[in-house]
């Protein structure tokens, strides 16, 4: 961790135990959905004894188990059951449901509902089309960062400067996989032009060949409390009419789930 980091965070405050706990339960991915002891201690840079006692206290919780002929550990959904509570707790989902299967039926792409959560886009909810081939393999809490992304773009885009400065800040420390923008300057004037253009057209960086359309979703408040985005093959969205079109048909569901929410700009 940075100096700069530990300067933000009031270690009075800290429970090294439930940290190191939860960073546990964060090496379970995809990729990786079962491991051994020896892994995770290895994962947490810990002596095997602190990772068992980790293990140990998770797995009696039940958010671990243990498969006695290989050994190695998984996750139960009781960690999922968590994130389901998360998701219901999110209000914008129910409402947003009949606007992302209208847009998609429309569109014949994938809809989603995406909210910001740091320098992280959040998939809260997914609407697939049924036909073969088209569905993208971007899935409900899935993060990416933000920068990076159509929907992630246009959220940064009605922050504050010192809101967008603090996302960068992080960027910096945080975001790995895909380096942040040279300078400040250089993601504000993304935003700003994202901003003023009202919606992020771009090619996907996570879906080769595919294209995203996003706008921002606003609260009774203005408030832009998530984004709505459609994904789908660049050959698809041609054939719909390109940006033109999809910007009017994203904008129309946009502005009636706005006003669903109590928006009346």
């Amino acid at each position: 961790m940075t100096k700069e980091a530990e300067d933000e965070i009031d270690q009075r405050y800290m429970v090294p135990g439930l940290s190191r706990g939860l960073a546990l339960l964060q090496l379970f991915t995809r990729e990786r959905q079962a491991q051994s002891l020896a892994e995770l201690a290895a994962g947490l840079a810990l002596s095997r004894s602190a990772a068992y006692r980790l293990v140990y206290t998770l797995e009696k919780e039940r958010f671990l188990a243990r498969d006695p002929a290989t050994r190695r550990y998984r996750l139960t959904s009781k960690v999922l059951t968590l994130g389901f509570d998360y998701l219901h707790a999110q209000g914008i989902i129910e409402q947003a449901q009949p606007f992302l299967r209208a847009l998609s039926d429309k569109t014949r792409a994938a809809s989603y509902v995406i909210i910001l959560d740091g320098w992280e886009s959040v998939y809260l909810a997914r609407i697939a089309p049924p036909a073969v081939g088209l569905v993208s393999n971007l899935q409900v809490g899935m993060r990416l960062p933000a920068h990076v992304t159509a929907s992630g773009r246009i959220l940064l885009a009605h922050l504050s400067e010192d809101e967008l400065r603090e996302v960068y800040r992080r960027l910096q420390r945080e975001c790995k996989a895909v380096p942040p923008p040279a300078s400040f300057a250089e993601l504000k004037a993304q935003a700003e032009a994202d901003r003023r253009r009202g919606y992020v057209y771009s090619a996907s960086l996570f879906g080769p060949g595919s294209f995203s359309m996003a706008c921002a979703v606003r609260d009774s408040s203005g408030r832009a409390v998530a984004a709505v985005n459609v994904l789908g093959p660049q050959a698809l969205f041609d054939q719909l009419g390109g940006e033109t079109v999809l910007r009017g048909q994203v904008g129309e569901a946009i502005g009636a789930l706005s006003e669903r929410l109590g928006f009346t700009g």
